[in-house]
């Protein structure tokens, strides 16, 4: 059945990223949750999916259902929370997008937001496991020294549960981080050999974050860079001591208040943010601030002036 309106569905029980614009639900004779299908990246909507991952999501449904009847997700008891009754959807049509604005309005005015909400859903990589996509439950390759594979996890191993969820596909993997804690213990099965085992994954604080410039329901925390200039050419900060793919723009004239304010001036040379080596020009400089810098956080801006480093505290705001 597909369904178009988001509109009478009890949000307690039909848990997804409310950022996308697509999300299959699998569901038993009672009603309970299988598994999902879904999901996406940073990049664009569609590179964590395929047909063949579609495909491949029910036959390992239909397989549950025969084989694991009571391998599935209980339906939620008490009160159902319903997205129309959040406030903020309007007449019509409530977006999945606008769920999530009012979810983050009602977290904000009960006192309930803090600077980790905007990490949700983050992505398998965040534990340092990257995930087939044409076989969503399939390890396909583990980082080193990642949480994953400091438990043991190894590419070809089939996860099986990520906390209580179980994982059928990417979609399941990631409502089962969801729903991890944000610093701690993360108990995972999976099968190799054809035989289940347990992992106890160590997850460090903030492990959950992740790029939200692409989500629509938090564009009013994405900041404005206050900073842009051209490029020094590799002669020039040759001149200067820097290594040739080192950071450096020089800051034009034009310079936003926010910037003025923290003593910024035209032409001093920016280098970056204090502790950070980067080796990026200065459009891939802007677009590393949105992506790691919410609205609100102090920028400790390196740069030198009249050959003299200095850091100076930008703090991040909108135009």
């Amino acid at each position: 059945m597909r369904v178009t309106r988001i509109e009478g569905a009890d949000l307690n029980q039909f848990k997804f990223d409310y950022d996308l614009t697509f999300m299959v639900f699998f569901l038993d004779s009672e009603g309970r949750i299988v598994s999902r299908y879904g999901g996406r990246d940073m990049k664009d909507a569609d590179n964590r999916q395929s047909l063949e991952g579609l495909a491949h999501v029910m036959r390992e449904v239909a397989r549950t259902a025969a084989e694991e009847p009571d391998r599935v997700i209980p339906k939620p008891t008490g009160q159902p929370v319903f997205a129309e009754r959040l406030g903020g959807g309007g007449r019509g049509c409530m977006h999945c997008h606008q769920v999530q604005e009012a979810i983050n309005r009602n977290l904000a005015r009960n006192f309930d937001w803090d600077p980790e909400t905007p990490w949700r859903y983050p992505l398998p990589e965040n534990i340092g496991v990257r995930l087939h996509v044409d076989r969503g439950n399939l390890v396909e390759k583990v980082q080193a020294d990642s949480a994953a594979a400091k438990a043991g996890i190894q590419p070809g191993d089939k996860i099986r549960q990520v906390g209580n969820i179980p994982v059928l596909s990417f979609a399941d993997m990631q409502q089962g981080l969801e729903e991890a804690p944000r610093e701690g213990k993360l108990s995972l099965v999976y099968r190799r050999d054809g035989k289940d085992r347990e992992a106890t994954l160590q997850l460090a604080p903030r492990w959950k974050k992740t790029d939200i410039t692409w989500r629509t329901s938090l564009r009013g925390l994405i900041p404005t860079v206050p900073l842009a200039g051209k490029n020094l050419t590799a002669e020039e900060k040759a001149s200067l001591g820097l290594p040739a793919k080192a950071l450096a723009f020089r800051q034009r004239d034009s310079i936003p208040q926010t910037a003025k304010d923290a003593g910024i001036k035209p032409g001093d040379i920016v280098l970056g943010v204090e502790g950070r080596d980067l080796e990026m020009d200065v459009y891939g400089f802007q677009d590393w601030v949105r992506r790691e810098f919410l609205i609100g956080d102090t920028l400790k801006v390196s740069l030198m002036r009249d050959g003299k480093r200095m850091v100076l505290p930008v703090v991040l705001g909108r135009r």
